[in-house]
């Protein structure tokens, strides 16, 4: 019989600013990984729902919204899972467990179990979480310590070992950084694409003033001030970008300034 993995509780809050992570392989479980280096296989919170369930007309799925005053979380049932959601509506108090998912970058809960519950069970969940959480953030500095000078070597677990820090908040710790590196890295890959496009937009535009401003003084004929031509093209660009392009037309050798502020086509 496969053993149940442990519930955590949790704040929403947590959930939704941590990282997912999904199992490698088909019997490896999925599980999210707090900011502060905390693995979540399964989620104990309590909330009230704020949202009036949802339920398919097929009956495949229900869904209904908890705020445990740190967020709000969509949490949804399958299948049978579904009669979760018949058993509560909007503003109850509930305490619920199950595992968490990714959707299109939202997290959510798969509902596993959920209970009705009196106010003074918000209370003691909201205690025991802080008490939890406290308690873990005294290791994890501890730990982030040892692997910020040691890394993740065989010295490393020693001595997390000899302080009481367990080997896999070592391990957890490797994984958290590795994601974190790999988002920036996402990040700026996609920060440099859009760079790129910007990039190519402006250049696609200059070129556009570009002809227009020789246009302008191939009909003049000779030399016209820069304040004419950029009232000549208000309507399409701004003064900046005109004002570019003739620098750029300078530069080239298509245009000549024969005295200050006046500007020729050179023929």
């Amino acid at each position: 019989m496969k053993k149940r993995l442990p519930s955590t509780r949790v704040y929403i809050k947590d959930i939704l600013e941590g990282f997912y992570v999904k199992g490698e392989g088909d019997f490896e479980p999925n599980y999210l990984i707090t900011k502060d280096a905390r693995k979540v296989y399964r989620a104990k919170i309590v909330g009230t729902v704020v949202r009036e369930p949802i339920i398919a007309e097929d009956e495949t799925y229900g869904k209904f919204q908890v705020d445990d005053g740190t967020g709000v979380i969509w949490v949804l049932g399958f299948r049978d899972d579904t009669k979760f959601a018949r058993l509560v509506k909007r503003g109850d108090m509930v305490q619920l467990i199950g595992k968490i998912a990714e959707w299109r970058d939202d997290k959510q809960i798969l509902v596993e179990g959920v209970s009705k519950v009196d106010p003074n069970m918000w209370i003691l969940h909201r205690y025991e979480a802080l008490k939890d959480k406290v308690e873990h953030i005294k290791k994890a500095r501890t730990a982030f310590e040892i692997y910020n000078t040691y890394g993740i070597t065989a010295k490393a677990k020693v001595i997390a070992k000899n302080k009481g820090i367990s080997e896999d908040l070592l391990t957890t710790i490797d994984e958290l950084y590795g994601i974190i590196m790999e988002q920036k890295a996402e990040e700026a890959a996609f920060e440099e694409e859009l760079f790129e496009e910007e990039s190519a937009e402006v250049s696609k535009e200059l070129e556009e003033v570009k002809k227009a401003v020789l246009e302008i003084l191939r009909s003049k004929g000779t030399a016209v001030s820069l304040k004419f031509i950029q009232r000549k093209l208000q309507d399409k660009y701004d003064p900046e970008t005109i004002e570019d392009a003739v620098r750029a037309l300078l530069a080239e050798g298509e245009i000549f300034e024969p005295e200050v502020g006046y500007y020729q086509i050179l023929e």
